[in-house]
């Protein structure tokens, strides 16, 4: 394993609903390494309150710095499997009538200690997939495709691997990630 890469973890970054959390699982398995999720790790540091329940009392503003402390906990950590939410590139806006803005000190931290992987899905199977559910908040009133077109640049933005999951599967997705030669130092076991 070469210098540069030795310290760093593997980040799974993508839009909600894209399949990172299962990716990211299976991959930790698969190459015996740990796997934090961010809106886990938010969760568990805020007395096991949901995203929903952090998001409902502290707002959007009060979660992404929440975020931003775990991502900074998270990166220390040598050679993780990061399972980022997906909007690890955001900063919430100040106002409630404003848009959300790129987190450059969140995109910071991804590149100087990770090699940043999109995953990448077609705008139409994510708002297939993408569904109104309790387990996870509300958009605030703007609609999962404005957000997308928003944030898909991004997630390529500040990605060392795109990996095109178009509609592929965790199976299929895992060999393609392993086989990236940005990877190609990362001991895998079989």
């Amino acid at each position: 394993m070469s210098d540069s890469n030795k310290q760093k973890s593997i980040a799974l970054i993508g839009a909600r609903g894209a399949g990172k959390s299962r990716l990211s699982r299976k991959l930790g398995k698969k190459m015996e390494r740990a796997v934090f999720s961010t809106d886990t790790q938010i969760s568990f540091a805020a007395a096991g309150r949901t995203v929903q329940q952090i998001v409902a009392e502290e707002g959007w503003s009060g979660f992404r710095q929440r975020e931003f402390e775990i991502l900074q906990t998270i990166c220390n950590m040598e050679g993780a499997i990061i399972d980022c939410g997906g909007g690890i590139l955001v900063e919430a806006p100040a106002g409630s009538d404003k848009v959300e803005t790129f987190s450059a000190r969140k995109a910071r931290l991804l590149k100087e200690h990770c090699i940043v992987v999109y995953l990448k899905r077609p705008m139409s199977w994510l708002l297939q997939k993408m569904e109104p559910s309790a387990s996870r908040p509300d958009l605030g009133g703007e609609s999962y495709e404005a957000l997308l077109n928003r944030r898909m640049p991004w997630y390529e933005e500040i990605s060392d691997v795109i990996l095109e999951a178009n509609h592929l599967g965790t199976k299929d997705l895992i060999p393609m990630i392993l086989n990236h030669p940005a990877l190609a130092d990362f001991a895998v076991v079989s």
